[in-house]
């Protein structure tokens, strides 16, 4: 088991790639704290990782919250004593529309807080924690809409600002032994992503067709990147960025 004797923490893990990448923790050997906003999924996360005979336990959470990313933090170090791996997945995606000068400033401020200021707060409580253990593992889902020219602006600026956050992280925190990587997901059958291709076969071709692999990703298409990225097999990596993308046509 690659993540044997680890503990994680992993937000946005009741559903999509969060669920994918949790899974495979949990297979691998991590103890699992799952951290999501709705209680439901988050706790089936957990009893799938339970039934696969992995460990795992739910807490609420509102990443983009001080307070309550203080508490998830919290209730790890009180459960199992120590927190090695940090996967700060959790976000929501942009359904933005027309030019920028008519984006709401409050639309702006949600999309930050959720996929971007919640990065800075899991990484503000968790890293003093693995300092303390020795070291670790925080690995970033960004994406390609970071990378690439996109159209919808608050979530490409959030996304890039994952990728800018998290090369900042690795200087600042190589001394204490702990990595930070960043993966950029691309046309992964989330749950918003699946509602997007039922709606319009035409919308399913284009996810398609702007990719080298012929199909569209999977959760466990990103979960197998984090494994490695939070594994002792990635002991020499930190500060990449890492396209799981099928080979993007875009640029």
């Amino acid at each position: 088991m690659r993540l044997k004797d680890n503990v994680s923490i992993v937000t946005g893990a009741g559903s999509g790639i969060g669920r994918g990448i949790a899974l495979l923790f949990g297979k691998e050997g991590s103890k699992v704290v799952v951290a999501d906003v709705v209680p439901e999924t988050g706790e089936e996360t957990v009893k799938i990782i339970r039934s696969n005979g992995g460990e795992a336990y739910f807490v609420r959470t509102d990443v983009s919250k001080s307070p309550e990313v203080e508490g998830l933090v919290k209730r790890c170090i009180e459960n199992y004593g120590r927190l090695n791996i940090l996967c700060n997945n959790a976000g929501i995606l942009s359904d933005e529309q027309g030019l920028f000068t008519d984006l709401k400033e409050d639309y702006w401020d949600r999309i930050i807080d959720v996929n971007l200021k919640s990065v800075f707060l899991c990484c503000k409580y968790a890293v003093p924690e693995m300092i303390q253990g020795g070291g670790g593992s925080i690995v970033n889902i960004s994406s390609i809409a970071g990378l690439i020219k996109s159209p919808h602006l608050a979530y490409a600026a959030s996304k890039g600002g994952i990728i800018a956050l998290t090369r900042s992280l690795s200087m600042q925190l190589a001394d204490y032994n702990i990595r930070a990587n960043v993966i950029c997901p691309g046309g992964v059958d989330t749950p918003g992503v699946s509602e997007a291709r039922q709606k319009s076969k035409e919308k399913n071709d284009v996810i398609v067709r702007q990719r080298l692999i012929d199909r569209i990703g999977i959760p466990e298409d990103i979960g197998y990147a984090a494994v490695y990225l939070a594994s002792g097999e990635a002991s020499y990596v930190t500060g990449s960025v890492f396209t799981v993308d099928g080979g993007s046509l875009r640029g």
